[in-house]
This record gives structure tokens, C-alpha cells and sequence, in this order.
């Protein structure tokens, strides 16, 4: 009876977790330029908007969800069909598109999420305050910024997380890819933010979540 439980427990836990899976997509015009439109799941309440860039991320999207894309005067109805994340290229003339699925949207991770469906961001941190620590090492540098950081049992955590037998681990996450803190080179940030919680990770964000943005090649430039 025991073992009946554990394994209808561990399947909701999978389901979940996998529920909260980040859902990136992108709309292009043509001619490659990005298109600011709404976006919003049929049927529910979840929308977004894209970015300059065309971007847009949203969570706990089901394969059999449809989205309504919206821009000025028209309007796409693209069913997903199991999509993990979607490249759109629309040429504004009614509903002529094309939508495949991206494994680079996929691999961004949780990149595209709108901030506002996230719980508790800090202000976030800069680089230059980072540095301006001198710590060599990021780790170092962010628990002199963010004192609400510790290490438990090698593991870095939230002061206010506390998970009884179980790791209280922030999940880091660089440029939308999950990583450890110590790989990350402190002079190569351009910004981190930490999450206390969000529901937007499902149980990998239960112990707060590390945001860290690098430099691009423009800011390198401009520095």
C-alpha cells in the first residue's frame, strides 16, 4: 500500500514540475524584425507580451493549448500540438504564418519570462557592484551583496528556506541555463536578481531561485 503511494505521489510531482516547464516562443515578420504583439492561451487567463525583439515566455502551457496572437488589427489562432516552444514567422496579411518548434527557445530555459509572473525579485545587482567587492569569486561577491545568501552543507541557500531532509539549494540559473554560481566568472556579469520564490519554477524554485544575466558583446564594447 506504501509503495501504491509513493508512486501516485512521485507521478503528481513529475506532472507539476513539468507543468511549470518554461514556454518560449518568438514572432518575426519576414524580413526577421520582431513583432510586439499580445499573446494569450485560449480558454484561460494566462497572456504576455513580446518584446521589440518579437520574444515572449509564459509557464504551465499544456500540449494541447492553442494561442491567440494579437497585433493592432489582426489576429493568429495557432494550436500547439504538443509544441514545447514556438518560432513564429507571420506576414501581417490575415493568417498566413509559419510555426515551428526552436530547440534554441527551448535551451534559453525561463530567459523569455515576463518578470511580472514572478514573485519577490530583488531590485536586482549590478556587475559593477559585484566587482566593486573585490572578491574574485562570484559566490563571495553576491553573499556581501545579497546577505540574505549562506552556505548550508556546501549547498548555497536562502536564510528564510529551510527544508527538512531535503537540499534548501537555490536554482541558479545563467542566462536561462541552470549552472552552479562557482563556473560563473564574477567580471563577465552584468547583472543578477534573486528570487526569494516563485511559482513560475514549480518545486525547483521552492528555495528561491539566482537570476545572473552576463555581458553580451555590445555591453563588452561599451564598457
Amino acid at each position: 500500500m506504501k509503495r501504491v503511494i509513493l508512486i501516485l505521489l512521485s507521478t503528481l510531482c513529475v506532472t507539476f514540475v513539468q507543468a511549470q516547464e518554461p514556454f518560449n516562443g518568438r514572432i518575426k515578420r519576414i524580413d526577421g524584425s520582431g513583432i510586439k504583439a499580445t499573446v494569450r492561451v485560449v480558454g484561460s487567463d494566462k497572456s504576455t507580451r513580446a518584446d521589440g525583439k518579437g520574444r515572449f515566455g509564459l509557464t504551465d502551457i499544456k500540449d494541447e493549448d492553442t494561442l491567440q496572437i494579437t497585433f493592432k488589427r489582426d489576429t493568429l489562432i495557432i494550436p500547439l500540438d504538443g509544441r514545447k516552444s514556438i518560432d513564429i514567422v507571420w506576414a501581417l496579411e490575415g493568417d498566413t504564418y509559419q510555426a515551428a518548434e526552436s530547440e534554441e527557445l527551448i535551451n534559453y530555459g525561463y530567459g523569455y519570462v515576463s518578470r511580472r509572473e514572478s514573485a519577490e525579485f530583488t531590485s536586482g545587482i549590478s556587475g559593477e557592484r559585484l566587482v566593486a567587492t573585490g572578491c574574485s569569486s562570484l559566490v563571495e561577491a553576491l553573499m556581501i551583496c545579497y546577505p540574505g545568501l549562506r552556505y548550508i552543507n556546501g549547498e548555497l541557500c536562502l536564510r528564510t528556506q529551510n527544508s527538512l531532509g531535503c537540499s534548501s539549494a537555490v536554482l541558479v540559473l545563467c542566462d536561462g541555463i541552470e549552472t552552479r554560481l562557482e563556473l560563473i566568472n564574477v567580471h563577465d556579469v552584468k547583472s543578477v536578481e534573486v528570487i526569494k520564490s516563485s511559482n513560475m519554477y514549480g518545486f525547483r524554485g521552492v528555495n528561491g531561485v539566482v537570476l545572473v544575466t552576463t555581458l553580451g558583446a555590445e555591453d563588452i564594447l561599451n564598457k
